[in-house]
């Protein structure tokens, strides 16, 4: 048994697909083949069983998977022992986070982050909450900022915020306003994210939970442009306070609270069970930290005891 035995088998049991298994591992997809079959047949035993649908894990796999990931999280970090001996940060990190946490946050964080470690090269990708997830599991992202919900089961993660959602909208829309309760918004007109986002979903549940229906007027996936929208006269929003600045339109735009429903929306980092986070990644959370605990309604989470790949 060797390393690349491991990886193979690992990234077929996650993924239930040969075709999956080869793209999230860079190989074609005979080379997963021929490492699971001189697997089982060096030890004569069966890991999977095979039909037109897919590969499904037996018994003998769920426990050997446990293993496999124990072995994986060890290289992991015996190669973070052996980096940070070089007793500097340099290399390459990639980074992913939803869009509001791009609107300000990251460009933000990433100026402050190469003045203090211009050797790090940084890239920094943006997508749906699904898509980080699949570009995690790939291999693609070091680390990615996402609310949290039970699909991240899979996943290391560590708290980093909590924060209440506001309503947004011109100055002169909420004029006199310090809230604005659930049922008064049927008065305006609304802008949303579609539910194809994440924050939508969250955004409809809590209002259900009200037994209230949220009915907008315009669905629209990009922030910047739903914040233009909110300029028009009788428009609002709901988004995090993360995606509004002061600077932004010249100060036109405001917030106020929601209330009834007031939503929370709690913020992790997540990364793939069997990785460790690499040095400069840990320094790029304490620099967003920073930031993040600068923007009034956000909380910042201290991590846990033992929590992440302490």
């Amino acid at each position: 048994m060797d390393i690349r035995q491991i990886r193979c088998f690992v990234a077929l049991y996650e993924e239930g697909s040969i075709t999956r298994a080869a793209r999230r591992l860079h190989v074609v997809q005979p080379a997963i083949s021929q490492q699971i079959k001189r697997l089982e047949a060096h030890h004569d035993v069966q890991l999977f069983l095979r039909d037109t649908h897919g590969v499904t894990p037996n018994a003998l796999a769920h426990e050997f998977y446990r293993h496999c990931i124990r072995v994986l999280t060890e290289l992991e970090r015996a190669d973070a022992v052996l980096a940070r001996g070089a007793d500097r940060l340099g290399g390459k990190i990639v980074v992913g986070a939803q869009a509001s946490f791009h609107q300000f946050v990251m460009a933000r964080t990433l100026e402050a982050f190469g003045e203090q470690y211009p050797e790090v090269e940084v890239l920094s990708r943006d997508g749906y909450r699904s898509d980080l997830i699949s570009w995690l599991i790939a291999g693609e992202l070091e680390c990615a900022l996402l609310s949290t919900t039970q699909d991240l089961l899979n996943m290391q993660t560590r708290d980093i915020s909590n924060e209440t959602l506001v309503v947004v909208g011109h100055r002169d829309t909420l004029a006199g306003r310090q809230a604005i309760s659930g049922r008064e918004l049927a008065g305006f007109q609304l802008v949303l994210p579609s539910r194809y986002k994440s924050m939508r979903n969250l955004i409809d549940a809590q209002f259900g939970l009200q037994g209230l229906t949220l009915r907008p007027q315009l669905e629209v996936d990009s922030l910047q442009s739903l914040l233009h929208i909110t300029l028009r006269p009788g428009w609002l929003s709901i988004i995090p306070p993360m995606a509004l600045s002061s600077e932004l339109f010249g100060g036109a735009l405001q917030s106020v609270a929601l209330l009834e429903p007031a939503i929370r929306r709690k913020v992790v980092v997540a990364w793939p069970r069997h990785k460790s986070l690499p040095a400069p990644v840990h320094k790029f959370i304490d620099i967003l930290s920073g930031i993040l605990a600068d923007i009034p309604g956000v909380e910042i989470q201290d991590p846990a005891p033992g929590s992440g790949d302490a």
